[in-house]
């Protein structure tokens, strides 16, 4: 038993282990220095065949939840007190996306997830991680009973992590499949918020021991600026009124003199992430004067990150609930004004934060729960460089929020766990930030670096910079097969969607305005994809299924008007038509209708 560990571990470049082709089994365990277990059956994804009985008046979402459920209920086998849903939303294309878990005896099976894509009154795709292989038994729910008092089980986990309990967060009762047998629970909390460990844990309730883990924190080590620009290399630029009245009705700053307000918390924190400095403004101008010379923590640059760092944080909110992560898909909010979702989970920003260098990290618990990310200075230049002045940092680390919050339903929080899954956030993370910094001068083929002015590197910091020139950057299926490390995983992931990218964006061009949502070119269009495929896949998805969520997202947005871009894309980084989740092995081929 261990004093104290790290759970920053699970994702950081030390990993020596190779990933080979996913066993047959669904034990999948992932997180927390590999110490905390974490088991998810493994999803299946399916898309639904329409029936001809498409309904081309309005469904109410109220209606098409119930075509969820009774669809759910009859495809898994479940009676009508079997199935809860947890949270529902309907997005821009129409599709209401359904998403709940199994139950017995009124109490929730945690990893039993399942979750249905309703468009025109009929199901147009489905997951499930529970009763869907029929040639196994189904497993026994025990009985409600506890030798362990939620008291007796926290003082135990506590003892076991050397994490504190994080008491803000209420113990509830609930199942969970461990890969051998259903267990009965204590569902509760531990953060350390000077050593960034938040986890969510359930403590079988008879034994004492931690069965299943959620761990909340997101690893990156990347990169601030008007956007598309990323460093101050590229020049500080005075941005007048640069709040989306859609989605952020009350403005930014709350008090407007303060990088406070609905959306983002940005400040300096002591030791115990108690607000120390917000960046102050005058009459509502945030303005500063970055010094070049001087290292980071100087007043002057201090102030020109929080800034940065406030208008970034902000940015995303508005432009990501555009394309549907909105308050009712679990967006980040105080105040959710009534349109759905849970509501006190703006965003906490904390500006060079001194617990780690040469890093960046966000914190994503469930709706409802405030998220938290963590600049740090990067050390290894001088004077050192503040990840909070290179806009892919702070890109890269909300896109987990994003991705974590919309896949699964945002009431979960433990839907990018496993090895590949949690590698794919990483991907679309740079993803997100590669979108957000290009040009309409950017070429297919140019090579783009991750983190280039935080090390002050030509490089970056991926093994390969980002272009469709094989040459370039070779990265194919095949290699996820090699590669371990989550933010590896992640590279074959961003490259695979960075042709599907480039296809899109030659062949239907390119809009700056990335507010407008319901423009046809071709970077709108791959942006709404991407995210539109996030709200669609199941609970720990592999490529092939996250692949195919993005193709259900072209149908229920785009009635399949970009299916075959997609799958050359794809197909091109070996993730073709033939592709399989059972061996990472290249597949070039695409559908014979996309052949011309």
């Amino acid at each position: 038993m261990r004093a104290s560990f790290s759970l920053a571990l699970a994702l950081a470049a030390t990993a020596t282990t190779v990933l080979a082709a996913p066993a047959t089994s669904d034990a999948l365990q992932r997180r927390a220095d590999g110490k905390l277990p974490f088991h998810f059956p493994k999803s299946v994804y399916e898309t639904v065949a329409p029936t001809g009985r498409a309904s081309f008046g309005k469904v109410s979402e109220a209606k098409a939840v119930k075509i969820a459920t009774d669809f759910l209920a009859a495809k898994l086998g479940l009676a009508a007190d079997e199935f809860k849903v947890y949270n529902s939303f309907t997005d821009a294309s129409g599709t209401t996306h359904v998403y709940g878990a199994q139950q017995a005896n009124g109490v929730r099976i945690a990893n039993h997830q399942a979750a249905a894509h309703v468009q025109n009154g009929q199901v147009v795709s489905f997951s499930s991680s529970f009763n869907t292989d029929t040639s196994t038994a189904k497993p026994r729910i025990p009985p409600m009973s506890a030798k362990l008092s939620v008291r007796q089980a926290i003082a135990k986990a506590v003892e076991d992590t050397g994490i504190p309990h994080h008491a803000d967060f209420a113990a509830v009762p609930e199942y969970v499949n461990t890969g051998s047998g259903i267990v009965f629970a204590h569902k509760f909390q531990l953060r350390d918020t000077s050593k960034g460990q938040w986890v969510q844990v359930w403590v079988d309730a008879n034994t004492g021991e931690i069965v299943h883990s959620a761990d909340f924190v997101n690893k990156f080590s990347y990169k601030a600026i008007q956007l598309p620009k990323i460093s101050p290399l590229d020049g500080f630029t005075t941005i007048v009124d640069p709040e989306n009245a859609k989605a952020s009705p009350g403005g930014w700053s709350t008090t407007g003199n303060s990088t406070k307000g609905n959306n983002a918390e940005v400040a300096k924190r002591n030791a115990n992430y108690v607000a120390q400095k917000f960046g102050t403004g005058v009459n509502s101008t945030f303005d500063s004067a970055w010094n070049a010379t001087k290292e980071p923590w100087a007043d002057e640059n201090f102030q020109a990150s929080a800034v940065n760092l406030f208008y970034i944080a902000n940015v995303m909110h508005d432009i990501s609930y555009q394309y549907g992560f909105t308050e009712a898909a679990g967006n980040f909010q105080t105040d959710n004004f009534g349109r759905g979702g849970l509501g006190n989970d703006s965003v906490i920003v904390s500006v060079q934060d001194g617990h780690e260098t040469d890093d960046a990290d966000f914190n994503t618990p469930p709706d409802g729960q405030q998220p938290q990310m963590r600049m740090f200075r990067f050390v290894d230049t001088t004077p050192g460089r503040d990840g909070g002045l290179e806009n892919t940092v702070p890109i890269h680390e909300y896109t987990h929020g994003i991705s974590n919050r919309l896949t699964g339903g945002s009431a979960t929080g433990q839907c990018l766990e496993t090895d590949l899954a949690g590698g794919m956030g990483e991907g679309w993370s740079d993803f997100v930030a590669l979108v957000l910094t290009a040009k309409s001068t950017d070429t297919a083929t140019q090579a783009i670096p991750i983190c280039a002015y935080v090390t002050n590197s030509t490089a970056g910091i991926r093994t390969h910079p980002y272009s469709t020139d094989m040459g370039v950057n070779p990265l194919t299926y095949s290699e996820i097969g090699q590669r371990s490390e989550a933010h590896d995983i992640g590279e074959v992931w961003t490259t695979m969607l960075w042709e599907v990218y480039r296809n899109l964006v030659t062949k239907y061009g390119f809009n700056a305005n990335l507010y407008d949502a319901k423009s046809t070119a071709g970077n709108i269009v791959a942006l709404q994809l991407v995210i539109g495929g996030m709200m669609n896949q199941p609970c720990n998805p592999d490529l092939v299924q996250a692949r195919d969520a993005i193709l259900t997202a072209d149908q229920t947005y785009y009635n399949g008007k970009y299916k075959c871009d997609i799958l050359k894309g794809f197909a091109k980084r070996g993730l073709g038509k033939n592709a399989t989740s059972d061996a990472y092995e290249d597949q070039f081929d695409v559908p014979a209708e996309c052949q011309i």
